[in-house]
């Protein structure tokens, strides 16, 4: 039975999916949860597991999705899936379903976060009415933007992320040499994700040891990512200093300042940048202020970067949030 006013929010990304429903927003959903994708074979399997739990029915859903949405639908860039806002009106007997790039929708539910939710790293001096930008290093890179309309905020997507990659210095032109000679292209994403943090760590293992116990780890991990963060987040224990993984880590953190940087000039972003996705939040504890803006301030514009506000979403949430508010219709869409 479908319930009057029940709104779904989705946010959906390459490697989890997390499904809310609201009786009305603002307010707590009175169902939340997430799901590993890789255990379904589409997102509409997924959904039916998900509503099969309740017997009221939403009426409206927003999903934030993770690839770029083209008249009401969306293939997933790392993820095989294909999602049809039509066809989940169909099955799902919904009155009108709305789907919207993820970074529209961590866009959206940054504007709604309390203060006591981000991290500033460069309090800076924002301009009013001013271009706002998100950078969501996840499994992917994520960038969107947020403009001034009316006294209100437009959250909008790019794929920023698939854009070339400029080394900035003579250590990530070894990076693009070294990544050339395994693929065409190199994007941003390709250097600046949790899918290239084994990557960048291939690269700097060419420059320094691998610890023994490390590369035991790294044989009996599915996913390479994790255990290359977590030896280098660790603290100096005895036997445990690991230099190849804390030089990945500071690598993948230089090349995020400088495209936070390309992103805050290409959109006029004054207002402000946040720092989301999963890896942000994660790793806030690694990103060192002084050296995030030493890189972020550079060029013709260095002292105008200097007065941009950055603040490290800490909300793993945000996304989620975000599809709710925009599917209330509480910001411009």
């Amino acid at each position: 039975m479908v319930q009057p006013g029940m709104l779904l929010a989705g946010d959906i990304g390459a490697t989890k999916t997390v499904l809310a429903l609201y009786a009305g927003w603002p307010g707590s959903p009175v169902l939340q949860q997430s799901f590993r994708n890789a255990g379904y074979p589409d997102f509409d399997s997924l959904l039916e597991v998900f509503l099969r739990q309740v017997d009221a029915k939403p009426e409206t859903a927003c999903l934030g999705v993770a690839g770029p949405v083209v008249a009401n639908q969306v293939h997933m860039t790392n993820l095989n899936w294909s999602i049809d806002a039509r066809n989940l009106c169909d099955q799902f007997g919904l009155n009108e379903v709305h789907l919207i790039n993820d970074l529209v929708a961590t866009a959206a539910g940054a504007i709604h976060l309390p203060p006591s939710a981000l991290q500033p790293l460069n309090r800076g001096r924002a301009v009013q009415g001013a271009v706002q930008a998100v950078l969501a290093p996840g499994s992917g890179l994520g960038e969107g933007f947020l403009v001034p309309v009316g006294g209100s905020f437009l959250p909008c997507a790019s794929e920023g992320g698939h854009a070339s990659f400029a080394p900035r210095n003579e250590l990530q032109a070894d990076l693009l040499a070294f990544m050339r000679a395994r693929q065409d292209h190199v994007s941003v994403e390709q250097v600046c994700s949790g899918l290239a943090i084994p990557s960048l760590f291939a690269f700097m293992a060419n420059r320094f040891p691998t610890p023994a116990w490390l590369e035991s780890q790294l044989a009996q991990a599915t996913d390479a990512t994790p255990v290359i963060l977590g030896a280098a987040m660790q603290s100096d224990d005895v036997g445990k200093h690991c230099e190849v993984a804390r030089q990945t880590l500071q690598l993948f953190l230089d090349i995020l300042a400088d495209e936070a940087a390309n992103l805050v000039l290409k959109t006029l972003a004054f207002g402000g940048l946040f720092l989301g996705g999963g890896l942000a939040a994660r790793l806030h504890g690694s990103i060192e202020p002084d050296r995030f803006m030493s890189i972020f301030c550079r060029g013709t514009y260095a002292d105008r970067l200097a007065d941009v506000p950055v603040h490290i979403i800490l909300n793993p949430e945000t996304a989620l949030l975000g599809a709710a508010a925009y599917g209330a219709g509480a910001v411009l869409r």
